[in-house]
């Protein structure tokens, strides 16, 4: 359960979107304070941070006890979340923004959100106004899809994940694999497309992996790092993938971590993620998660009923461009 209310988090989001959305040309920036010191965490400010939490709580704060390896490092994030052995059912709050292919914003702001999430990679995430669904993300085994119903904008776009690499780039505002990695829902991967094993980069309580990309002939594609709380629960923090030319792909911020029931898995209940490329920004709070498996399995169908204007992002050569009908 939220440890604030719902409508402290509804002003929240109404304040994200005063400050973050609708400020034009800021930099990309997460959450205050993301990434960063506090000003003053050293010296003798440190001291009395920690003896006021100690006068507190009666306890000292935790101490960091850096990885000795990637392999450590990996461990101890996949380790909580293999515990995500059920489908995870989640209620919220989300505000996001998109630029459609006319290059015109949309904004859509502390809308509720219900998300359903199966390993590896089955999701369906809504987006609800005034009771009705407005935009849905979703993937199951063999497609992946969104679809937004709003006055201008009625449209599905889907695609296969056999066929991802085929994909139209920057038809969809928020690419299905991305939104599943920023989720941190399921394990990180040992190593990315080639193969090549991450690198723990640790410099003080600064502790990120650090994932290379190869392309074609084994060049670099591009680069993902995993910044990591360097204390309990020693889970991801903020995700960064880069373009080979070190351009900002996507950056995601996640905190909140607690439990789903009394020992379940550690999830995060606050996300504000970025996708510059394609102007795309979204902020969820996490209210309710619960582990259920007693998910129906038609949970995660693909959207064949959907009556409007439909395109498959990823049509083979020859195929009929646009209005494919699924």
């Amino acid at each position: 359960m939220c440890r604030e209310p719902a409508r402290a988090c509804t002003a929240r989001h109404f304040g994200f979107w005063i400050s973050d959305f609708g400020l034009k040309g800021r930099p990309l920036r997460g959450p205050r304070g993301a990434g960063r010191p506090l000003r003053g965490s050293g010296g003798v400010g440190g001291l009395l941070l920690a003896g006021l939490l100690v006068f507190m709580t009666g306890c000292p704060p935790a101490a960091s006890i850096a990885p000795t390896s990637r392999l450590e490092a990996l461990q101890r994030v996949n380790d909580n979340v293999a515990r995500v052995s059920q489908p995870v059912q989640c209620n919220g709050l989300v505000s996001f923004k998109f630029r459609d292919a006319k290059n015109k914003e949309h904004t859509f702001v502390a809308c509720d959100a219900g998300l359903a999430f199966q390993a590896p990679r089955s999701l369906l995430f809504d987006v609800r106004h005034l009771g009705g669904v407005m935009a849905q993300f979703g993937s199951n085994a063999e497609r992946y899809w969104v679809w937004t119903d709003v006055p201008d904008v009625r449209k599905l776009w889907w695609g296969e994940w056999r066929r991802i690499a085929a994909a139209a780039p920057g038809k969809l505002p928020i690419p299905p694999d991305a939104l599943l990695d920023a989720l941190m829902l399921r394990p990180l991967p040992e190593s990315l497309e080639g193969a090549q094993l991450p690198v723990l980069r640790m410099e003080g309580d600064d502790q990120r992996l650090l994932f290379v990309r190869l392309g074609v002939d084994r060049q670099p594609a591009g680069l993902r790092e995993i910044r990591l709380d360097p204390r309990e629960p020693y889970q991801p923090l903020e995700i960064i993938d880069r373009l080979p030319d070190g351009a900002v792909a996507m950056r995601a911020y996640l905190s909140d971590y607690r439990r789903i029931g009394a020992d379940g898995p550690l999830t995060p209940r606050r996300y504000v993620v970025y996708w510059p490329e394609s102007g795309a920004e979204m902020r969820l709070d996490i209210l309710k998660a619960a582990l259920r498996s007693d998910l129906p399995a038609d949970v995660f169908e693909f959207p064949a009923g959907w009556r409007s204007e439909s395109e498959q992002i990823d049509a083979p050569p020859g195929g009929r461009p646009g209005l494919e009908k699924p």
